[in-house]
């Protein structure tokens, strides 16, 4: 082994810099001379640091450079000095190329059939369709295709970072347990909903015909209300007497009282009965509802078959190789033994590629999504996640009582939200340590 030869490891860095340094000699002498009419030779661009097998230009550098400073000008942000930015610039610039060099190295590759989505997504976030996102890209100067190109790179380091650290990232049982019992923890998994309200006063000692005119008034708001927002009756409100006062996203436990079982009982978009108060009367309407604990689950238990790209094998081989095993199990092979055999996730491959019994939110969506479509013992075509490509078999599905469970998958998901920033510093701060970096 090579760590077992310290003159053999002297050498073949020794060689590996010396290749580096003959190509970017070559790189070199094409960059930072030109020849111009006069004989005389000009300075276009030049290499501002080497990292690992990529270099970063002057050019770059100074372009990002541009672009950073419009973009906090446009915020009103002041502006540090210029050699400030020309460092975090630079080393934004060497964080991205270890990125992108890691993942070609790893065999991840965006299809043109997800950028084109991805552009779409951002055409759409603009209100626009995608050509005239692209004319307006244009007319500011921009190139589409250099746009589209650079969303490639940061899908690629996106997903490059989501492997990295979500592989890497442990979340002790103790913890979940801990977030459970916190207040935090308490709040986050407590269902909320976002009410809508409105009041018709009543005056003091109002007779009986007085509240029987408002009831009938409140009703009629009620079936207005059916497809409606309050706000949008503003002017039948006026005319009533009546007030809008919308209560917001609400916990359970600030609900007014008064309206604590009325809501419990109603549907999204379903306004309520008239709610009779001292103050007058109401209705509530339902307006949304997020979070909170389902009682009842559908679990699948599923089994699946990993390929990954990885430095000798490309996505494309990747790829080709989970359609061998597909035809494979189409041939009527054996999973288990195909799985033994074949799948790179070394937790399940023991057991014939089974993964157990799975509750909604536990496995990655394009991995969910798949498997809820999926009839029982059915096996799925080839498909992709940012774990590979997968093919998965459903064995079994049941409804269970998951309150307990979904609420740990629930607090699961929740911390490593809450890690992943931290895991991400310091799985960029691991590639940034172990890669050859050198700045001119």
């Amino acid at each position: 082994m090579y760590w077992r030869n310290p003159f053999l490891v002297t050498k073949l860095i020794s060689k590996r810099l010396a290749t580096r340094c003959a190509n970017l000699a070559l790189l070199s002498a094409l960059l930072l001379i030109a020849q111009t009419s006069t004989a005389e030779y000009q300075l276009l661009d030049r290499v501002v640091a080497i990292a690992e097998d990529d270099v970063v230009l002057a050019s770059q550098v100074r372009n990002d450079m541009r672009q950073l400073k419009r973009t906090l000008a446009a915020r009103g942000t002041e502006l540090p000095p210029d050699k400030i930015i020309y460092e975090q610039v630079l080393e934004r610039a060497i964080i991205d190329s270890l990125q992108l060099q890691r993942a070609y190295r790893s065999g991840l590759r965006i299809s043109d059939q997800d950028l084109n989505d991805a552009m779409q997504r951002v055409a759409e976030q603009n209100r626009l369709t995608l050509p005239q996102f692209r004319e307006a890209l244009e007319q500011s100067g921009q190139s589409y295709l250099e746009a589209r190109e650079q969303m490639r790179k940061e899908m690629l380091i996106r997903r490059v970072q989501q492997r990295g650290v979500m592989r890497g990232m442990n979340i002790a049982d103790s913890e979940i347990e801990n977030f459970l019992q916190s207040s935090e923890g308490q709040a986050l998994l407590e269902p909320e909903f976002q009410l809508d309200h409105i009041l018709l006063p009543l005056p003091e000692g109002a007779t009986k015909q007085q509240r029987q005119r408002a009831e009938s008034t409140m009703q009629n708001l009620a079936k207005l209300a059916a497809d409606k927002l309050f706000a949008e009756l503003a002017s039948e409100l006026e005319a009533a007497g009546a007030r809008h006062a919308p209560l917001g996203w609400r916990r359970k436990a600030d609900i007014p009282s008064l309206f604590g079982e009325t809501v419990s009982g109603l549907q999204k978009g379903e306004v309520s009965e008239v709610v009779r108060s001292d103050s007058g009367l109401h209705l509530v309407k339902l307006i949304d509802q997020r979070g909170g604990i389902e009682g009842t689950l559908r679990e699948t238990k599923v089994r699946h078959i990993l390929i990954t790209p990885n430095e000798i094998r490309d996505e494309q081989q990747a790829r080709e190789l989970a359609q061998e095993v597909a035809a494979k199990l189409a041939a009527g092979e054996d999973f288990a033994a195909l799985a033994r055999q074949y799948s790179d996730d070394p937790g399940s491959a023991l057991r014939g590629g089974d993964l157990g019994w799975n509750a909604p939110g536990k496995m990655v969506p394009a991995f969910e999504s798949v498997m809820d479509i999926m009839a029982l013992e059915e096996v799925s075509p080839p498909f992709e996640s940012p774990f590979g490509w997968h093919i998965l078999q459903v064995i079994d599905r049941r409804e269970t009582d998951f309150t307990r469970e979904r609420a740990k998958e629930r607090a699961r998901l929740i911390i490593a939200e809450g890690k992943f920033e931290d895991e991400l510093n310091n799985w960029l701060q691991k590639l940034r340590d172990e890669s050859f970096v050198e700045i001119k």
